[in-house]
Formats: C-alpha cells, sequence, structure tokens
C-alpha cells in the first residue's frame, strides 16, 4: 500500500473517532489469489487511541508479498542499458508462442532462459555457441529457448551455427514478444521455476555478459532446494516430527502409511498452482507408490476439489482446522515429505520439489 493511502486511510479513521462514529468492528476475512498466496483482509473502525495503533501494526506487520527469499536483496541491473521493458524481480508473462519450431520443451520444476533474437542479428547469432553450451551444462536445471520475430522458413535458412535448443517464433509479435517491447536484439531473460525473472539484458553486452558463472550463481541462489525454509511460508517442522493429522473425511480412503514415506500437499480448489502441481503430483503418486504415500490437504473440503480438473489420483484428506492454525500456512500448494519416522525431511512450495530431491530423500532415510 502506498504511503499516500495509508495517510489517507488514517486521517479518516481519526475523523470517524472524533466526531464519534467509530464502532469496534474488526473482520478478518481469508482468500487465495491465483499464485496461491493467502491473503488476509482486515476491516476494521477504531474507538481508541490503542485501536488506532492496532490498525498501524496490522497495516506495517502484515504478510508482505515477495518474490525474493526473506532477507536476501533482489537483483539489480545497476547501469546496464536495456532495450526491452524491465521485468526485474517481477513474473514474467506467461510463455506463449506463435508456433515451435522444435519439441515444445517441459519447462515445470525448472529454469528457464529466453533469448529474442532474429537470424539477421550478428550479436543473436553470436551469443548462439553460448546459449548451446547453457543447454548442455545446465539440462537437468535449465531450458533454454530462442524466440525469433521472423518466419520461419527465414529461421530454418539460417544454418550456421547450429542451434541446439529449443526454437520457437512469434511473428505476429502478439504472444509473448509484445509483453517485453523488445527494441533491440539479441535480448533474453532468466526466470526461476516460479516465472520469476533474475537476470536480463543483452546477454554479449560488453561487461554485463551472462557467462556460464552468473547462470550457475543465479539457479543455486534461487533453486531454493532446502525446502524453501528461508521464505516464512508456514511454520517450520524441518528435521523435527510432523503435525498430526486430525482428518474428518478420506477420499477416496485412508491409505495405509506404515513404514513409508508420506508427502503433504495442502491445497485449495480455487488456487492455481496447486492445480498445477496435480499432474506432477499423479505422475509421483504412481512412480514412487513403493515406498510413498502422497495426501492432498484440500483447504476448503473434498467435494469441490475432486470435481476439479485434472482429476487428483491419490488420497485426499479433509482435516480439522487445528491442523490449518498448527501449519501457520501464508502459501498453496505447501508440502512437506515426512519420512517412515514421521520426520520432515523437505517442506516448501510445491513447485520447488523435484524428482530428484524425492529420490535423493528416500535413499537417504529409507
Amino acid at each position: 500500500m502506498k504511503k499516500s493511502k495509508i495517510f489517507l486511510a488514517v486521517f479518516a479513521l481519526l475523523g470517524m473517532f472524533y466526531n464519534g462514529q467509530a464502532q469496534n468492528v474488526k473482520e478478518v476475512k481469508d482468500s487465495i489469489d491465483r499464485d496461491g498466496n493467502v491473503r488476509k483482509t482486515i476491516k476494521m473502525e477504531v474507538n481508541s487511541v490503542e485501536d488506532l495503533q492496532n490498525l498501524f501494526k496490522a497495516i506495517g506487520g502484515g504478510n508482505v508479498k515477495t518474490n525474493a527469499p526473506a532477507g536476501a536483496k533482489q537483483e539489480t541491473n545497476g547501469d546496464k542499458k536495456l532495450y526491452a521493458k524491465s521485468f526485474l524481480n517481477k513474473k514474467a508473462p506467461r510463455l506463449e508462442v506463435g508456433k515451435w519450431l522444435t519439441d515444445v520443451p517441459d519447462m515445470e520444476g525448472k529454469f528457464v532462459l529466453i533469448e529474442f533474437w532474429g537470424p539477421s542479428c550478428g550479436p543473436c547469432r553470436a551469443s548462439i555457441p553460448t546459449l548451446n553450451e547453457f543447454s548442455k551444462k545446465f539440462k537437468d536445471k535449465l531450458v533454454v529457448v530462442g524466440i525469433s520475430p521472423n518466419k520461419e522458413e527465414f529461421v530454418r535458412k539460417m544454418k550456421e551455427p547450429v542451434i541446439e535448443y529449443y526454437s520457437a517464433i512469434d511473428t505476429t509479435k502478439e504472444k509473448f514478444i509484445k509483453y517485453f517491447e523488445v527494441k533491440g536484439y539479441p535480448h533474453a531473460v532468466l526466470l526461476d521455476k516460479q516465472g520469476v525473472v533474475h537476470w536480463e539484458g543483452n546477454p554479449v553486452q560488453k561487461g554485463y555478459e551472462l557467462t556460464a558463472e552468473v547462470v550457475e550463481n543465479l539457479i543455486k541462489k534461487y533453486s531454493r532446494d532446502n525446502g524453501g525454509v528461508e521464505r516464512r511460508f508456514a511454520k517450520p517442522f524441518l528435521g523435527e516430527k510432523a503435525p498430526e493429522l486430525e482428518v474428518i473425511k478420506w477420499h477416496p480412503k485412508q491409505p495405509d502409511t506404515k513404514g513409508k514415506f508420506v508427502l503433504r500437499d495442502f491445497v485449495a480448489s480455487n488456487c492455481g498452482p496447486c492445480r498445477k502441481a496435480i499432474p506432477k503430483l499423479n505422475r509421483w503418486h504412481k512412480e514412487f507408490a513403493d515406498d510413498m504415500i502422497i495426501i492432498g490437504c484440500p483447504k476448503d473440503g473434498i467435494s469441490r476439489i475432486v470435481t476439479m480438473e485434472p482429476k487428483i489420483e491419490y488420497y485426499l484428506a479433509y482435516v480439522t482446522d487445528k491442523v490449518w492454525e498448527t501449519m501457520e500456512l501464508h502459501v498453496f500448494s505447501y508440502v512437506q515429505l515426512i519420512d517412515p519416522k514421521g520426520i520432515v525431511r523437505w517442506e516448501g512450495i510445491c513447485a520447488d520439489l523435484t524428482e530428484e530431491k524425492i529420490k535423493e530423500i528416500i535413499a537417504k532415510y529409507k
């Protein structure tokens, strides 16, 4: 909230207070936005100075949504010259292209490096070998995509250097390029697994080159493969006994978790990231069936979530309010991976959990 809005709100409340109109009313309402963040709406009128102080605490002490880990410094462009709209430290628009010239990449759970380029652009062609190198060196963590505003035949006509990463065109400039307002090529953006931009600019600009070292450091910084505990999205239980689940209703039945790892997914039916995670969880439900049970815990009950698409193939547990109070959740889809002894070995955003991490934890704690 901007300061001007805060001052206007305070002046209005002061006016109500001194005119004897204020009532001792406080309403707190939870809602979930499309990114899975739990937002608290506080409606309160004051009739005392103490109430006004509490209002200031509510405004200043609430949860502030940020894409950066708690306590971490965000990235900066410094005095770098940009020839496109800046999205640094912000979520990029959803990736859409006019046509893929290669297979469609699987970007789930990976960083994405997108370069806007053209075959007639010398610096663009010069950057291709470096992008090929990135695609090979970071293949398990990074997807490299080149998007050209040129026609397909013009792109395919270019034989050297050979592009070894994913390639697409957007000849109308109405899909993805338009959002970035690219005025000079090449222009690259590096996105984390949540689609937040952590590097942008001309990757071959002297003094600001995008190197393998830069990419590696950013992947390491924003991978959050420790479970994201530094982000305070919930009360941390890492390395501790997981809170008990008090279940009101199971669907389709209560699973036998004895001797198994358990992956709990705390969700809500109107949460976009929760729906996006379902195919991955369905896949893990089958792949790790011998070692792990997946349990979805819907905030708003089972009846609504079972009608969602895609269909959920794992177990669901409608839990009591006490579980939510214990977890102190501020975001969905939030998961806990628990070993057979009931100890939490990973916790954080579902999008940050990878198949490799699950295998590592199962091998270590089985």
